[in-house]
């Protein structure tokens, strides 16, 4: 038997070279042709039953701790093609994964080998060169995900291996590696998995920016400052669990620190704020860790720091829009209709506070537009995300059913008419790009668009994008649009539908639809670079 295990472990290190020569490695998409010719010869002796499942598994163990027990602590080698030792160690490593893939999703061995093999690998590593590798395992997610489940097999060994490695990782430095561990689990299973939804609404306060270098006994200016630090940065215990902000205690009697903290915040920022800044990058970057520094003497330079500032602001927003929802007649209704009472918690909010809450949300909106200083990208991307923020507030509070495609036949009527008013008027004289029929200079605008909507077109695109409703008139969120971001809303809706009725995804409602893509230079009167412009005028 040792013999067997002996002859097996060498024809195991062959298959890795051989797969490490392919270069198959260093693809998206793991090329399965190319693994079975690698390793046929396991194969073989697998087939005949020269050697058990289980002792080839301990095979692929060993060799695994052998290449993790190489790799170095103090540098982090890159998986490239460089001739370096420690590149050639991480390539064979990977290369086993490849292999361990590959023989657990046909069947081979056990569907968890290689979720196993990981989890070691993970444990004898740095945490840099674990992001390495980690790399690796996000290209070959759409196959390591393959038949998954959380309740069981290798769903249950991922877990284990994500959650130790995201003990490990230094959250103050890599972040980023961070984020991307758990985007690998939560993309691992279903939205509506009921063992990551929380579903009993827990709030974590474990970690939360503690103040320092507090002097109750300064006067004067001192006092004044002193003020401001201790104010903003107990922000950040109200953030971490919203249920004190309104409570009153000894410190606050009247329950309304909160509020006073955020007005101090704003009118310091406001005073702060400069058009000479530089826009903020959207793109993280990994190399500058979004950490608090609570030094008091640093609190003004923070202050002039863009993208502390916008963090602080994005902040304030999600944590008014929650106190919101959880008062006043939005939580009477969500108490009316919610099936999961856990995480309707509620908040004694008075009728004074949610105005002045609303008009908090208002001037933070509009200092997240000065802010970042990039014509409004920022803050839209903000309101998108907020605007959104209220479907998933409603699927928790119907405890999180999984999601099923309804029938919508009333939609596809209304789109299939639309294609068929369209086809109709064919050979109808549209105007130019970016021009008002005529051949008039006169920029379109919203009610030209309605024009040529319903009169032109005999049919009332308006009305009948009412149905899809993306900026939720009926929400109390769609006041946070500026006069010039309703218009742009408005021409979006217009725009959505003229432009999906004429997509190939309509194919399937209507065969005369076909044609609908011919039309589609002729029908569209405004380009996108105009439209795109646009979008981008926004009331500062």
């Amino acid at each position: 038997m040792s013999d067997n295990i002996s002859t097996c472990h060498a024809l195991a290190e062959r298959a890795v070279d051989a797969v490490v020569a392919t270069e198959v490695i260093f693809s998206n998409d793991i090329d399965v042709l190319a693994i079975e010719q690698a390793t046929r010869p396991l194969r073989e002796i697998l087939n005949t039953h020269q050697i058990k499942t289980g002792d080839f598994e301990y095979v692929l163990h060993t060799l695994m701790f052998d290449l993790a027990q190489q790799l170095p602590s103090a540098t982090v080698p890159r998986l490239d093609r460089s001739d370096n030792e420690d590149s050639m160690t991480m390539r064979r490593l990977v290369a086993l994964i490849d292999i361990a893939t590959e023989f657990s999703d046909n069947g081979t061995t056990d569907s968890s080998l290689v979720f196993t093999l990981l989890e070691e690998a993970m444990d004898m590593v740095s945490v840099a060169v674990a992001c390495e590798v980690f790399g690796h395992i996000e290209r070959r997610a759409s196959v390591l995900r393959r038949n998954m489940s959380a309740t069981g097999g290798k769903g249950i060994v991922m877990l284990k291996m994500c959650n130790s490695l995201l003990r490990r990782i230094p959250h103050s430095t890599m972040s980023e590696f961070a984020g991307r561990v758990q985007l690998f689990v939560a993309n691992s299973f279903t939205l509506s998995e009921r063992s990551g939804v929380n579903l009993r609404g827990d709030i974590s306060t474990a970690v939360v920016a503690v103040p320092k270098d507090i002097d109750d006994d300064e006067e004067g200016e001192d006092a004044e400052k002193q003020q401001l630090y201790r104010a903003f940065w107990s922000l950040q215990e109200y953030f971490a669990n919203p249920q004190s902000a309104f409570t009153p205690t000894a410190d606050d009697k009247s329950g309304t620190g909160f509020i006073t903290a955020a007005t101090l915040t704003l009118d310091e920022f406001r005073k702060t704020t400069t058009s000479r800044s530089a826009p903020i990058q959207l793109d993280p970057t990994g190399d500058e860790p979004l950490r608090h520094l609570t030094s008091r003497s640093l609190l003004q330079m923070q202050f002039g720091d863009a993208q502390f500032k916008c963090q602080i602001l994005l902040q304030l927003l999600i944590f008014i829009k929650y106190a919101l929802a959880m008062s006043g007649d939005r939580l009477t209704e969500l108490r009316a209709t919610a099936t999961n009472k856990l995480v309707v918690s509620g908040i004694e909010i008075s009728e004074a506070d949610q105005s002045t809450l609303r008009d908090l949300r208002r001037r933070a909106s509009s200092q997240l537009v000065s802010a970042a200083n990039d014509r409004g990208l920022f803050s839209r991307t903000t309101q998108f995300v907020l605007f959104h923020e209220n479907n998933w507030s409603r699927w928790k509070a119907n405890s999180c059913r999984p999601f099923e495609g309804a029938a919508m036949p009333e939609l596809v009527e209304e789109m299939q008419a639309a294609a068929e008013a369209f086809l109709a008027v064919r050979d109808a004289h549209f105007p130019p790009s970016g021009t008002f029929m005529g051949g008039s200079d006169q920029q379109l605008s919203a009610d030209m668009l309605d024009e040529l909507g319903a009169t032109l077109q005999r049919i009332d695109l308006v009305a009948a994008m009412q149905k899809l409703d993306i900026y939720c008139r009926g929400d109390s969120d769609y006041e946070l649009l500026t006069q010039s971001e309703q218009t742009c809303a408005d021409v979006s809706q217009w725009r959505a539908l003229r432009s999906a009725v004429m997509d190939d995804m309509f194919r399937h409602v209507d065969p005369a639809s076909k044609s609908l893509a011919q039309l589609r230079d002729e029908v569209l009167p405004l380009n996108s670079d105009s439209y795109d412009v646009s979008m981008m005028e926004v009331d500062s």
